[in-house]
């Protein structure tokens, strides 16, 4: 966040804005008052997680009592670069606080809310000869439900893998599948260092922990024939997740892509014409009536179609570009769930159903773990309603602190405490009122005479009251941080047909900086 004086001129287009933003972060470099993010000077703190993790399985009190100052360095690393680092690109900028804020709590989640090393676990795949050719796999499951092979008339037959793919029909003997049988198991952390850093490296990305014991709720379960040769942790009811195949993913996510780009490259058209949006005060003209309404209505819509054609990337690129025959297990279909979930979860339970089940559900265990950690401290339990509000407040005070954190480090002339963390802090309070109020109608036995439609009705409703009252102060903070001044899509079709250019990403991304201490060289973004 920048000094009030940052805007001196008003400017007249966003590329002025661009521009002061770009003079006052070399001012801010040439006087020593901050740092751009070095690379990997400044991810240092993540790679100590990693090379923590990857120490060999071990007993050791050392190793287990280690976890505590290296979290501490880490909150040290990532505290600094959050107070520190700058960047002209506002992406960037953005990340700074919010990465690095996300890397204190998710390596809170693994180390100190948890103990990755000991108690996390994930579905591994492994092929084995059976012990016999008699169509059994040696642990006496069936052949035919770890493989995905039909073998009901002595041949296979077109069925599906767990990992999407489809068998094509060929002659094969029982012998000849029961030397290819294919089980999965439950592996903690390996003994072997290339398989461990696969593990490790797993877990420290897999935020929702699909494939792991630790996987969020709401996920889609593994399919049958993963859940028939695994017993432990049992897994919920299948459903069509589960069954998932490349082609699948495409006609899932695909189209959803191509309309995201889209929505995003006219969103980015409309809101050039607004000053709001290239992080001018809100008290600026707008082109649009209701200015208020329809300001937040651009922010809400550009966050959640940023957020999806970022997620989309993830199962378009490693579930079908790469697919399994170049990166096996993890190119498992059935792995990309959705991230977020029915829009019916509003109707259904307002604004707990807004954050709990329709909005995204990335950060949601390290959230739920902060909860959890802080019900044991304070001896309250889930179960009880003070544990239960002291949860969801927590989770709750986790998100406002990782959008304030970015929102301060910014260029911009942004309100961190009293606008992105206030919004979230707020959010608990409607959830709770919301909440007692269903309970106070449920006692005083109105809630069953209302029909469903109108409770559901009801419930959208306050979400949009609410959102309609709280909303503005995440969307100027938003704005304020520039962060819709990014070129979403590489090719405008918009504006390239309004003669304005097609390709519109370009400039200096990265640069090699030079500081005084050989260590603190690197790649600067």
């Amino acid at each position: 966040m920048l000094l009030p004086d940052l805007l001196d001129v008003t400017p007249t287009s966003p590329q002025q804005v661009l521009a002061q933003y770009q003079q006052r972060f070399d001012d801010a470099l040439a006087t020593g008052q901050n740092t751009p993010f070095v690379y990997p000077y400044n991810a240092f703190g993540p790679y100590l997680l990693i090379l923590y993790l990857c120490l060999p399985p071990s007993k050791s009190s050392i190793v287990y009592y280690a976890r505590y100052p290296l979290f501490a360095i880490i909150v040290y690393l990532s505290v600094t670069a959050i107070v520190q680092c700058r960047s002209s690109m506002v992406t960037v900028g953005y990340g700074i606080g919010l990465l690095n804020a996300w890397a204190i709590l998710w390596s809170a989640t693994l180390i100190i809310f948890n103990d990755a090393r000991a108690d996390f676990k994930r579905i591994e795949e492994h092929e084995s000869e059976a012990e016999e050719l008699s169509g059994r796999l040696p642990n006496g499951d069936d052949q035919d439900n770890a493989t995905g092979v039909d073998l009901s008339d002595g041949h296979a037959v077109k069925s599906r893998h767990p990992d999407g793919a489809v068998n094509q029909p060929e002659q094969m003997s029982k012998e000849s599948i029961a030397t290819k049988s294919r089980h999965f198991t439950w592996q903690t952390l390996p003994a072997s260092f290339l398989h461990r850093l696969d593990w490790v490296l797993d877990v420290v990305s897999n935020f929702r922990g699909v494939r792991w014991n630790h996987q969020i709720s709401g996920m889609a379960p593994p399919p049958p024939q993963i859940c028939s040769t695994i017993k432990d942790p049992k897994p919920p009811e299948h459903n069509e997740q589960s069954h998932l195949t490349r082609a699948d993913l495409i006609r899932r996510d695909l189209p959803a892509f191509i309309a995201c780009y889209l929505v995003q490259d006219t969103l980015k058209y409309i809101t050039l014409q607004d000053p709001y949006f290239w992080s001018l005060s809100p008290k600026t003209p707008s082109p649009f009536p209701y200015p208020r309404a329809a300001r937040t209505l651009l922010s809400l819509i550009f966050v959640y179609t940023s957020l999806l054609i970022i997620f989309l990337l993830a199962p378009l690129v490693f579930g079908v570009l790469l697919g399994p025959k170049r990166i096996g297990q993890h190119a498992w279909p059935w792995l990309y769930a959705p991230y977020f979930g029915p829009i019916s979860q509003v109707w259904q339970k307002g604004l707990a159903g807004l954050w709990g089940g329709w909005w995204h559900q990335v950060f949601r265990y390290a959230f739920e773990q902060a909860g959890e950690f802080a019900g044991r401290c304070t001896g309250l339990s889930e179960k009880s309603q003070l544990g239960a509000m002291l949860r969801v407040v927590v989770a709750f005070a986790c998100s406002a602190v990782l959008h304030g954190c970015a929102a301060y480090s910014t260029l911009g002339n942004t309100k961190p405490i009293s606008a992105s963390f206030a919004f979230f802090m707020l959010q608990p309070v409607g959830i709770i009122g919301q909440r007692a109020l269903s309970a106070w109608l449920k006692k005083a036995g109105v809630r069953e005479k209302i029909p469903k439609w109108l409770r559901g009705l009801g419930n959208v409703i306050v979400v949009v009251v609410w959102c309609s009252l709280t909303g503005p102060l995440v969307a100027d903070d938003f704005a304020a941080t520039g962060l819709w001044l990014y070129e979403p899509v590489p090719v405008s079709f918009i504006r390239g047909l309004r003669g304005e250019g097609w390709w519109r990403w370009g400039g200096r991304w990265m640069w090699w900086y030079s500081a005084e201490r050989w260590w603190q060289n690197g790649l600067a973004f």
